[in-house]
């Protein structure tokens, strides 16, 4: 894929799992790129994307321009838009702490309304906003969901779910206004990076032979695929809709077996009831109060371990003739790049 002297790409969110990969994707693009940095954001699990590709750390961070500041920053977006043709927006905050609502709410939607707001301002030709399943409807009967199941708005949505469901709004208002924008809906982002941060904390677990499972099911991804996938839906100018990337749907218990295994340990054999998991969230939310660290889990994790959900990437694969890196191969990458630099 290659793309014009003349295009400038504004990417939110580098120094994240997804956001490192991107960036990665797009100067390997050939894409002129303009990076919205906070000025406390560690680029260290950046630098450790960079060792996966074999690019050189400084190579990278030449190339590219670093722009100091945050999307709540209404008016500072307005002056960074300036020249940018193509807009990636991947910043967001996760979290499942009751304590980080606020703060979660404000940052996912009123900083994707500025965005929104500032693209449209500055005339911005393509916008892709990274979006979640989190997003998405379920179905009672755990069929497969997708693009359009229709969600339901009821105190069983965690404060994420509802932050990506209502910032994806903010998305379709800037499309009504003339935006061409595309949402995509990624499962369980996976990939080498800081495995002591975000998704890669389940290689953390695995690794060290955990016994319990729980009945959760849900999608996962190769953060290789949501790149590729994003890049080439923006390319292809598929916009005015949503699309999930996932590559299969797979039980817990399976991914951390197959974890367990790359890493020479028991796969888990008991299964975690809801009196254990919630006799868990009591033990995590003492244990971080004397620690300070957060806790891991807790009710909207334990609701979603309670509530299996499989998820439909038909249309994605029709619409740009897309195959999936399998899970079992995504897993071992990881593991593999894991060990070979000794984290």
């Amino acid at each position: 894929m290659s793309a014009s002297g003349n295009n400038l790409v504004l990417l939110t969110g580098s120094t994240g799992l997804l956001g490192g990969h991107m960036l990665v994707h797009l100067i390997k693009s050939g894409k002129k790129v303009r990076c919205l940095i906070r000025p406390t954001s560690s680029r260290s699990q950046l630098k450790l994307i960079c060792t996966y590709y074999n690019l050189p750390f400084d190579e990278l961070e030449h190339s590219v321009e670093w722009v100091n500041g945050n999307t709540l920053d209404y008016i500072g977006l307005h002056d960074l838009m300036e020249g940018v043709t193509e807009v990636y927006h991947c910043a967001a905050m996760v979290s499942f702490n009751n304590k980080d609502r606020f703060e979660m709410l404000q940052t996912n939607i009123q900083g994707t309304s500025n965005m929104v707001d500032a693209a449209l301002k500055a005339g911005v030709e393509k916008f892709c906003f990274i979006s979640s399943i989190a997003a998405l409807g379920s179905t009672p009967d755990h069929s497969l969901v997708q693009e359009d199941t229709p969600r339901k708005n009821d105190d069983r949505n965690s404060a994420y779910s509802d932050s990506k469901f209502r910032s994806e709004l903010e998305v379709w208002r800037g499309m009504n206004d003339g935006l061409n924008a595309v949402i995509v809906n990624p499962g369980v982002i996976l990939g080498p990076g800081d495995p002591d941060k975000g998704s890669l904390l389940l290689f953390q677990t695995g690794r060290k032979g955990i016994p319990f499972y729980t009945k959760s099911t849900t999608g996962y991804v190769d953060v290789r695929d949501v790149c590729r996938a994003s890049l080439e839906l923006m390319e292809k100018g598929l916009f005015k809709k949503r699309f999930i990337l996932v590559s299969e749907n797979e039980h817990n218990g399976t991914v951390f077996g197959l974890v367990a295994k790359e890493f020479g340990k028991q796969p888990p054999r008991i299964l975690a009831g809801k009196a254990l998991l919630k006799a868990g969230v009591l033990f995590s939310t003492i244990s971080g109060l004397i620690t300070g660290k957060t806790s891991q889990l807790t009710n909207d994790t334990i609701r979603s371990a309670q509530n299996p959900q499989v998820y439909s990437n038909e249309r994605v694969c029709k619409a740009l003739d897309y195959k999936f890196i399998p899970l079992s191969e995504t897993i071992l990458e990881i593991a593999t790049f894991l060990k070979k630099n000794n984290l």
